[in-house]
């Protein structure tokens, strides 16, 4: 596993990688099926898994 914090970062072997998005606290079930979803779209691409530093909450919910 290599964490990439910047799309400047990123390798000539990861260019054209398949990536699963989303707010991942952890990989249970759900998360792994979206992952294996990506994986399935392009099961020869490098595959990825994007998440977000801070999460979203911090903005669009805050008191929350």
């Amino acid at each position: 596993m290599r964490i990439i914090r910047d799309y400047q970062y990123v390798e000539e072997q990861d260019r054209g990688a398949t990536v699963a998005i989303g707010n991942f606290d952890g990989v249970h079930r759900g998360h792994r099926s979206v992952i294996e979803l990506a994986r399935k779209a392009a099961p020869d691409a490098p595959l990825g898994v994007m998440t977000f530093e801070p999460h979203p909450r911090a903005f669009f919910a805050p008191d929350a």
